[in-house]
């Protein structure tokens, strides 16, 4: 949910200074409706905005959004952990290890120029 949370605050267009534009008040997809009274949970609440325009731009959140189980569909190259690819060319899980190979491939390049 944190993660969740992270995505509305950073990519919604009309998440501002904590609350929402469309409704005028705070978000109910942090914060939690109202209806008749009753308060309701933030996890039973649902924005069509955020389903249409903001969750697409993150697959794996998307599908925990919609209770669809995530395959792991690759294994990266540098550190071996899984991870689902939005290309066929994707070789790593991130820029960490894909800088990590691009220093690696330099460094051998190098050593072998040097020779």
């Amino acid at each position: 949910m944190e993660t969740m949370k992270k995505l509305i605050t950073t990519s919604c267009a009309n998440y501002i200074d904590g609350k929402c534009l469309l409704f005028d008040r705070e978000c109910p997809l942090i914060s939690g409706g109202e209806y008749r009274g009753k308060k309701i949970p933030a996890s039973d609440c649902s924005c069509t905005y955020f389903e249409k325009a903001v969750l697409p731009a993150n697959k794996t959140l998307e599908a925990v959004y919609y209770g669809i189980d995530t395959v792991l569909n690759k294994k990266c190259k540098g550190c071996g952990k899984g991870f689902n690819s939005v290309s066929n060319k994707a070789m790593y899980c991130g820029d960490v290890c894909r800088k990590s190979a691009n220093r690696n491939s330099h460094r051998k390049y190098n050593q072998k120029r040097a020779k």
